[in-house]
């Protein structure tokens, strides 16, 4: 490194996982436009974005347990996870694909500000668990400061990338909102089941 000048702060790498799974096309490109929204401060330290589906995971990854809002659920079921960086390891951040798009129909991934709704709140939410856990800890409780830096993310991203769309702002969250209420509703008839 020449003295006086810093490194510059590098992107995490994207690594493809998958086992008998075909992501959707342009998939990677879809978490590359994410990332590229995200202030490079705040990725310093992640080494990379994993993107990966249930049956890439081993026999003891799929039992394994992570918490969540005061409770465990099985790492099968998660649609993405972050694990901070040990002696070991860096910090990385897992998305399991086929659960994020499980819910969604394929036709989501064609209209442009729709696409990056759940594959962004799952990005976003699990580098907001990197932001607090390196760069800005904030007492609050884990959950609700990555869901906060989930919010703020997207926010930004959308405003960097849809900035025409401001003066539909108000109908189109309406409308958002409106359709995630009807995939939860739909998510919990399945879960039900």
């Amino acid at each position: 490194m020449i003295p006086g000048k810093e490194a510059a702060p590098t992107r995490p790498e994207i690594i493809e996982s998958y086992r008998d799974f075909a992501p959707p096309a342009r998939l990677r490109t879809f978490v590359e436009q994410l990332l590229g929204s995200v202030p490079a401060n705040y990725l310093r330290g992640l080494k990379a974005i994993v993107l990966s589906n249930q049956r890439a995971l081993t026999r003891n990854q799929r039992r394994q347990k992570i918490w969540g809002r005061g409770r465990k659920h099985r790492l099968a079921e998660a649609r993405g996870a972050y694990y901070g960086a040990t002696n070991s390891s860096p910090a990385t951040v897992w998305l399991y694909v086929d659960n994020i798009l499980k819910m969604s129909p394929p036709w989501t991934l064609r209209i442009p500000v729709v696409r990056y709704a759940e594959l962004g709140e799952v990005l976003f939410h699990e580098i907001g668990h990197h932001i607090h856990a390196v760069h800005v800890p904030v007492y609050d409780g884990k959950e609700n400061v990555a869901e906060d830096w989930s919010r703020r993310l997207g926010r930004q991203f959308f405003r960097k990338h849809y900035w025409y769309l401001v003066p539909f702002r108000y109908p189109l969250s309406v409308l958002v909102k409106s359709a995630l209420r009807i995939v939860k509703s739909l998510r919990e008839d399945r879960n039900s089941r």
